[in-house]
């Protein structure tokens, strides 16, 4: 898939059919979550002459850093994490750090295409989703699937997961195409369940 200069793939990692996306814009890569399909990360690097920038962890669940420190080492790039989930991190492997510590707000650049980072907590306390707003891409990690949202841990996390869900619902444009960490895409549009979110508490 082609937007605006950005080139979004999509690649299945076992066990637990975790989407990894890789966003190619001209020279410049950058993988959302690294699951287990470094080769298949390298082989499309290699075929579309591009360089890996950024390797953006959405959360730190297993399945979606699994092979973390095995890209690090073969591929490069700068993992990118939010702060409340390096421990998570740490259980997946001792000695495995982040690069770059993210921060809610914050902009990273890949080419010409701004990769804006939200903290969405909820599934995990560290949860990020990632807006790429020129190309209309949403990418949610556990937090946003089609029809529903991720799994979530006692109520304190739920009240975390209202909070995330209607922010996203209010700050990213209806066309949008989301991203997900598992399942298919969809688009803001189509996830009108979330206008029902305004009228919990």
């Amino acid at each position: 898939m082609m937007k605006n200069n950005l080139i979004i793939k999509t690649i299945l990692a076992p066990p637990k059919d975790t989407n990894v996306y890789l966003l190619v814009n001209k020279t410049e890569a950058a993988v959302v979550d690294a699951g287990d399909c470094v080769d298949a990360v390298q082989e499309s690097l290699k075929d579309l002459g591009a360089t890996l920038k950024y390797i953006l962890i959405t959360h730190g669940h297993p399945s979606h850093i699994s092979s973390l420190s095995r890209m690090k080492k073969d591929v490069g790039g700068t993992i990118c994490l939010h702060t409340s989930d390096r421990d998570l991190l740490r259980q997946q492997e001792s000695g495995l750090e982040a690069d770059l510590l993210l921060n809610d707000g914050q902009s990273l650049k890949l080419g010409d295409t701004t990769i804006k980072v939200l903290h969405t907590p909820g599934h995990t306390m560290g949860s990020l989703c990632y807006h790429l707003r020129e190309a209309g891409a949403l990418f949610t990690g556990d937090t946003l699937f089609k029809g529903e949202f991720g799994k979530i841990r006692g109520p304190h996390s739920m009240g975390l997961m209202l909070r995330s869900l209607k922010r996203l619902n209010s700050v990213i444009p209806p066309k949008t195409s989301i991203f997900p960490g598992h399942g298919p895409s969809s688009t803001m549009l189509k996830e009108a369940w979330l206008d029902t979110l305004d009228n919990l508490s």
